[in-house]
């Protein structure tokens, strides 16, 4: 009898000590593989873009534009300043240079009257995920920018494409040279009259400004007038520098301020009150970008190893203590 309950116990002692290792082992946390990274969606380059208006050309029986470095340059530079001041609309720099003045200050020797902008034509545009064809697509709805395009008199070409975030901003420069050395622009004569003073309006009660062009002003002179860039006032009001402004009209020169939503109060409910459980204080939160994994915090391997074996050590002494009682039982 004690044969066979020995016997027994051994059937039961083993498979249970392999039982309770196997379960040590699935205890351990395994690690959490990254989700690849998101790589940046990838947009139509300046050569896409001049391509696809000499593709254009083509089909109209015009020959193609020739790449010009210098419109190149210029042109980059000027998406990479809308893409800086989010605005795809804009046609005077940080200085408030026209493309013709940037053209003829970086030397390339634009032809034409230049009192009227020379033969120099810009295009510009930009969208959420725009590709250059896109581009080309939209600047075929108008003549303006078709002449740009189709012009049957400029010859040189520069393009450029800037990203921000994913939006993406196009600038495509054509231009006809004298061929010699580069013309110095000279404004026009002062205007004879004096030029107006301007009047600058307070603040309305919700903090906004709001001026009233009156005969003679400028776009310039009202920005100068209010402290404020010329770019500020072009966005506000949804205009540009070719944008013609009549007296009467008025111009947004600060927005009203954005009022800060009362919360309401409420009264809380009280509840009898509970056994909290453990938490833990947050130490340094920070938000995450899109494109990091989430996942759990992985236990180190350390602490991982201590688990194991103090589950292992725990599974042996089990097998002891039974063995040690079946043998006191034979007893």
């Amino acid at each position: 009898m004690h044969d066979r309950y020995n016997s027994s116990m051994r059937r039961f002692v083993l498979p249970t000590t392999v039982l309770v290792i196997l379960l040590a082992f699935s205890a351990v946390p395994q690690g959490v593989q990254a989700n690849p990274a998101v790589t940046a969606p990838v947009h139509s380059s300046a050569a896409e873009l001049i391509d696809a208006v000499n593709a254009l050309r083509a089909k109209q029986g015009l020959p193609p534009y020739q790449v010009n470095d210098i419109l190149m340059d210029l042109a980059q530079a000027h998406a990479e300043y809308m893409a800086s001041v989010h605005m795809s609309n804009v046609h005077t720099d940080a200085q408030g240079r026209r493309p013709f003045q940037r053209a003829l200050d970086a030397g390339y020797p634009v032809a034409g009257d230049l009192s009227l902008g020379g033969w120099y034509s810009e295009n510009v545009t930009g969208g959420g995920g725009m590709t250059a064809e896109q581009a080309v697509q939209q600047w075929m709805g108008d003549a303006l920018h078709q002449g740009t395009m189709l012009s049957t008199v400029l010859k040189d070409v520069g393009a450029g494409v800037a990203v921000s975030g994913n939006t993406y901003f196009y600038c495509l420069d054509t231009a006809l040279s004298t061929g010699g050395t580069p013309v110095s622009y000279t404004p026009p004569p002062p205007r004879l009259s004096p030029t107006p003073t301007i009047v600058v309006n307070t603040p309305n009660a919700d903090g906004s400004i709001i001026h009233v062009i009156q005969p003679g002003d400028t776009v310039l002179a009202i920005a100068i007038a209010y402290g404020v860039s010329a770019n500020d006032i072009y966005r506000l009001n949804n205009i540009t520098s070719d944008t013609t402004i009549y007296a009467g009209h008025k111009l947004t020169i600060r927005a009203a301020n954005t009022a800060t939503p009362t919360q309401p109060t409420s009264t809380a409910t009280q509840f009898p009150t509970a056994t909290l459980w453990p938490t833990s204080a947050a130490t340094g939160t920070r938000l995450r970008s899109a494109t990091a994994e989430r996942a759990s915090p992985e236990m180190t391997s350390s602490k991982a190893g201590g688990m194991v074996l103090a589950i292992v050590l725990a599974a042996f002494i089990i097998a002891g203590a039974i063995t040690i009682v079946g043998s006191r039982k034979r007893k």
